[in-house]
């Protein structure tokens, strides 16, 4: 979160990935670093018993949305 806040803050778009039970903390810490609008894309996290191939189905469900986040003008 503080180096995609630095880098915002240098005018640098970033997108945040973060698991969804973290996703107050990031909202949280982006506001008190001063980037409230932090794009951020939240992921289900990780449960026990998923296999390499359900992670990797969540990140490929999460691509489009990081894609948009970095393409969109600002």
């Amino acid at each position: 979160m503080l180096d995609a806040a630095a880098l915002e803050k240098r005018g640098i778009h970033t997108v945040t990935i973060v698991w969804d039970n973290f996703e107050t903390a990031a909202r949280t810490q982006a506001r008190l670093q001063g980037v409230p609008d932090l794009e951020l894309v939240v992921i289900p996290h990780r449960k026990g018993g998923e296999t390499a191939d359900d992670q990797r189905r969540k990140a490929e469900a999460a691509l489009p949305a990081i894609i948009s986040g970095l393409v969109q003008p600002l």
